[in-house]
């Protein structure tokens, strides 16, 4: 059985890099788990620094450190029941089935809760869309019309990087599907794509399909989602709205955090390994304990690329 679950565990991994590939793409504070927070020093205000000094002694100043803490999550799911017969009957391997399902549907709602915890939020830290009106890109519920990224937009996301003093290289850019492929629409991006920006790695092994403006680009179905005057994501699962808006993320890894902690397969297939005779079978499941967050209070060094809402 220990076999068993270092191989499920394993594949847990491999899922979450599949399904969440922007995750391992931040300052891993999996060390700094006590229970189920997370505690991380932050440093106080920088020292003043004293050009030709003349007067002695001089002052002196105290530096005040705080503690950045999140919580781990417990991501579990419905357990699964395989009947025996279904193992006698059917023309696959079921449980290798609903084991990948189970990881694929995990890793994916692992993501979205990732994705809005690395959300950037206030209106100093957000990126208004300034394309044309379109309805090309709504989020889900979503009427009317929305302004298309351009350019320009994602330009300005670096500026903000820049004047936030993060380091050009491995900054990155999560996207929603649909406005990714508005921002691939716009000539210039489709030419620069015909010349090889979409062959910058193996997008298999880094989901990285482009690189713009020193970003490398990543996507998923879902990122965030805004409400029509809203300066911060919505939560997962909260009601969807007409007027929602989509958004977009970019970081550095080193300003964003995951904690992973334990993940555990759990398999129950009765004292003789049958199957329990009150269910006729074996009852499968998982959880995997797992935080994120913005490193800095400040939010430098992150940023969202939100949509105008038009109609």
């Amino acid at each position: 059985m220990a076999l068993l679950k270092e191989i499920w565990v394993s594949d847990i991994q491999n899922a979450l890099n599949q399904n969440a590939a922007f995750l391992p793409f931040s300052t891993d504070h999996s060390a700094y788990i006590s229970y189920k927070t997370v505690h991380v020093p932050q440093s106080g205000a920088n020292p003043n620094v004293i050009v030709n000094p003349s007067s002695y002694p001089l002052s002196i100043a105290e530096r005040t450190d705080t503690d950045l803490t999140y919580d781990l999550n417990q991501y579990a799911l419905t357990p699964t029941l395989i009947p025996n017969i279904d193992e006698l009957q059917v023309s696959y391997d079921k449980r290798q089935s609903v084991i990948g399902q189970q990881m694929s549907t995990l890793t994916e709602t692992i993501g979205n809760y990732v994705a809005v915890s690395w959300c950037a939020s206030g209106n100093s830290n957000i990126i208004l869309t300034t394309g044309a009106a379109s309805a090309t890109a709504l989020p889900p519920s979503g009427t009317g019309t929305r302004k298309e990224v351009t350019l320009a937009d994602i330009a300005s996301l670096a500026a903000k990087l820049d004047k936030d003093n993060v380091p050009r290289m491995g900054r990155k850019l999560l996207m929603n599907v649909d406005m990714f492929f508005q921002l691939l629409a716009i000539s210039d991006v489709l030419r620069a794509s015909y010349n090889g920006f979409q062959n910058q790695g193996n997008v298999l092994q880094t989901g990285t399909v482009a690189m713009l403006y020193g970003f490398e680009i990543m996507i998923r179905p879902t990122v965030a989602v805004f409400t029509k005057t809203g300066t911060s994501a919505k939560a997962v699962g909260a009601a969807a709205a007409a007027d929602d808006r989509l958004a977009c993320i970019a970081f550095h890894p080193s300003t964003v955090a995951r904690a992973l902690g334990a993940m555990t397969p759990y398999y129950d297939a009765g004292s003789n390994g049958n199957g329990k005779p009150e269910y006729l079978g074996s009852i499968f499941n998982m959880d995997v304990m797992l935080g994120s967050a913005i490193i800095r209070s400040d939010q430098k060094g992150v940023a969202a690329l939100v949509q105008t809402w038009v109609s």
